[in-house]
């Protein structure tokens, strides 16, 4: 008997179901064993002629029923006993079902599919290695690692798993199990692991070298005593950002590149976010965790095989627009929503947040920025964006990752001054300029990160203020009950090396 690999980990629609009847499930696939003339009529077969474990089909079979039944609940509950030993005698009854096994071998092969259904099989190891925080797996036989310690890539000795079924396998079962499909039309899986850990897969439908996952671990929420302690942040900047988003509202964009830590610094200035305001973040994959007393949250929802049935990060920002907020913290926008981010941002909803990719502040507005108008339905003329882009930002915080050690810094913390059109006389008497371009949105660096170089294999550098101090957020902090002696402090004159 064959079965598909989607029917196999149970990728079919599961609406309507009842709960599975394990025990009837057994006793089912017994008879029609007995009746195709199997195993079990014939008790005087040689020891040599049986079956020493499970096919790789029945393996998967049974795991099907098993995720069926239980689902998430697997992961979640594995460390109660009591489930742990449910399971186990759920599992030795259907393995009995599928081959003809001696007790030892079946009490082996309980053992081998617990430990698959409760963890992740081969990648267990790599998981619980508290030194790695990312695993690229390139193919089923070269897996690389990118360890904390030294901040580079190093490829895993040996091999982790023993054919490509093996890798699909265990893709489609971390699919199943978060609602996902993974196969040769749904080319592409998104979503994370029940410990937050965010997952890519691709098939190799897409990817002709064999498919490929990759795992970014999560990490525990970095505190403000650890962005100082590993020099990625100095305090004047620390407090600079509390006074910017706790007492001016300020709205702003955190930019960077991959694996910059963009999304780790979002959770850390949400802390900033004043504790009588009402927040709503929104996401395609669960990062965000809000230390805040009135926190709602939106998680996208991806189309199914058809196209139908999706809820986009817009759709999210649209539909929260009518929840009121008083913040909006988008975990990143990749299309249109940055369109309804900076409307929101521009009609009283002041002290939101997100992130994007760029290189630097200006690339972020010359680039990224209207690529991003360009995956939206509606079109705007430069002269409009721009306009939006200028009256709406107000912060702009560049992240970096240096190759050299791995580490990541906030390398520029950036004012949007204005958009030439609207606040000439503000940008000429801000930024010193004569000339003032009508349709260039005016950016000024507040404070720099200035690499100075390596040393014993870890980049040393120093952080700097520019001399600019923003006129309209002193304001706002003096109103605020600010003295000019802790301006001081925050505007520092001599650079902080790290």
């Amino acid at each position: 008997m064959t079965f598909s690999r989607k029917s196999l980990l149970g990728l079919g629609q599961q609406t309507g179901r009842q709960p599975i009847d394990l025990r009837h499930t057994t006793s089912d696939a017994k008879r029609a064993q007995q009746k195709a003339g199997g195993w079990l009529h014939d008790e005087n077969d040689s020891a040599h002629t049986k079956p020493q474990h499970l096919t790789s089909d029945q393996s998967a079979q049974v795991k099907k029923q098993m995720v069926e039944k239980y689902g998430r609940k697997l992961w979640e509950e594995k460390a109660d006993p009591a489930f742990l030993h449910e399971i186990s005698e759920n599992l030795r009854l259907l393995i009995e079902a599928q081959a003809p096994l001696t007790t030892n071998q079946i009490a082996a092969e309980t053992h081998r599919l617990l430990h698959e259904l409760t963890g992740w099989g081969p990648l267990d190891e790599l998981l619980d290695d508290d030194d790695i925080t990312e695993i690229l797996v390139h193919r089923h036989d070269y897996v690389v690692v990118e360890r904390k310690s030294s901040g580079r890539l190093e490829p895993v000795p040996g091999k982790v798993f023993h054919e490509e079924p093996q890798l699909l396998r265990l893709i489609e079962q971390i699919a199943a199990t978060m609602g996902r499909e993974f196969n040769e039309t749904k080319a592409e899986c998104n979503t994370q692991l029940p410990d937050g850990s965010r997952i890519a897969a691709t098939h190799r439908s897409i990817s002709p070298d064999g498919h490929m996952l990759t795992i970014r671990k999560h990490r525990d929420l970095l505190t403000e005593a650890d962005y100082l302690r590993y020099g990625s942040v100095c305090q004047p900047m620390l407090t600079f950002l509390q006074w910017a988003i706790g007492l001016a509202r300020c709205s702003g964009l955190v930019s960077g590149g991959t694996g910059s830590g963009k999304t780790h610094l979002l959770n850390l200035l949400s802390q900033y976010i004043p504790k009588h305001l009402s927040a709503i973040t929104i996401e395609d994959v669960l990062e965000l965790k809000l230390q805040h007393p009135y926190v709602r949250r939106f998680l996208a929802k991806p189309p199914n095989h058809e196209g139908k049935g999706g809820f986009s990060i817009r759709d999210c920002v649209r539909l929260s627009l009518r929840k009121r907020p008083d913040v909006i913290i988008v975990g990143e926008s990749r299309g249109g929503e940055i369109i309804d981010m900076l409307w929101a941002m521009n009609t009283d909803h002041p002290g939101s947040w997100s992130t994007a990719h760029a290189n630097s502040p200006r690339a972020l507005v010359d680039s990224t920025l209207p690529i991003l108008f360009g995956k939206a339905d509606e079109t705007y003329n430069t002269v409009e964006r721009n306009l939006m882009i200028g009256s709406a930002l107000d912060l702009i915080v560049q992240v970096k990752r240096f190759e050299e050690d791995g580490s990541r810094k906030i390398v520029a913390i950036t004012e949007v001054v204005g958009t030439g059109e609207s606040h000439e006389d503000w940008i000429r008497h801000t930024c010193g300029v004569e000339q003032v371009v009508p349709h260039r949105v005016y950016l000024q660096d507040i404070f720099v990160y200035e690499p100075l170089g390596v040393v014993d294999g870890r980049v040393t550098g120093q952080f700097k203020w520019t001399g600019y101090m923003p006129e309209r957020l002193v304001q706002k902090w003096r109103a605020k009950g600010l003295k000019d002696e802790q301006l001081e402090a925050v505007f520092f004159a001599d650079p902080i090396r790290i």
